[in-house]
């Protein structure tokens, strides 16, 4: 009979399962999630699928998924919300990654970007450093806008500023002194009105786009200046082309009949 006290630790491997649209799951996502022995869905309630959880349900609905509670607040007491989170679901996991089971962490975009499962890797390292930690990369929100606004987001040796609108916009204004500099914003739906006027005010609101329930109903990337709401869905994100001497003028789209 073999020595359980000798056996092998699991994995904790965090999938990027895209921004909405099941069609962008990476070969590489399904098959980790395939082959784990649980995948973990952070929610906001325990009755309620969370997004990354819904997206991969249309593509593999056999998958039985573990819910995680996240406290989605902002703010400092959200922020030490999801610690608390991340600390009693590291205690959680640690016993079936010690006996050898590999778990699937799933979360929107990519789990190295502004994701929960960060949160739950530090705390799985801190609790047993011998448990290997992976990821499986995804294809982020700002990745499926440009291409779909037909946005060259950079080219040569511009730089991207990525930040998120959770609270202010101070990193947008420290960003806007760059001009000659990609910018994404992230979680921009509720101040939508406040970055369209700091877009304006710096002569950068033309060209910039702007996306919204990527992969539900009601999807939606449109020009920045052509929304007219205060605000708009929580996960909105806006890409802000750098300025250029020559404008990107758009790529010709492929018409699907001529690739059958």
């Amino acid at each position: 009979m073999p020595d359980s006290t000798h056996r092998q630790p699991g994995q904790l491997i965090g999938v990027g399962v895209g921004p909405g649209d099941p069609a962008m799951l990476t070969l590489a996502a399904l098959d980790a999630i395939r082959n784990a022995d649980l995948v973990i869905s952070p929610c906001s309630a325990p009755d309620i699928e969370g997004r990354a959880e819904s997206i991969v349900r249309k593509v593999m609905p056999q998958i039985r998924y573990q819910r995680l509670i996240f406290e989605m607040a902002t703010g400092e007491s959200g922020i030490q919300a999801r610690k608390r989170t991340a600390q009693n679901a590291a205690k959680e996991l640690l016993a079936p990654l010690s006996r050898g089971q590999n778990i699937v962490f799933i979360t929107l975009g990519d789990p190295n970007v502004f994701s929960t499962f960060a949160l739950v890797a530090n705390q799985i390292r801190a609790l047993d450093p011998k448990i290997a930690i992976t990821t499986v990369p995804g294809i982020m929100a700002f990745q499926q806008v440009a291409s779909e606004s037909q946005v060259e987001l950079l080219n040569e040796t511009e730089k991207l500023f990525l930040i998120t609108a959770n609270e202010t916009l101070d990193d947008l204004s420290d960003a806007l002194d760059h001009p000659e500099a990609a910018i994404v914003i992230y979680k921009g739906g509720r101040h939508i009105g406040d970055i369209k006027e700091q877009l304006a005010k710096a002569d950068r609101l033309s060209g910039a786009m702007v996306g919204e329930l990527l992969g539900l109903d009601g999807e939606r990337v449109i020009e920045l200046d052509q929304i007219e709401e205060s605000s708009i869905a929580y996960l909105a994100t806006v890409i802000v082309p750098p300025v250029r001497n020559i404008p990107f003028t758009g790529y010709s789209k492929i018409k699907k009949e001529s690739l059958q």
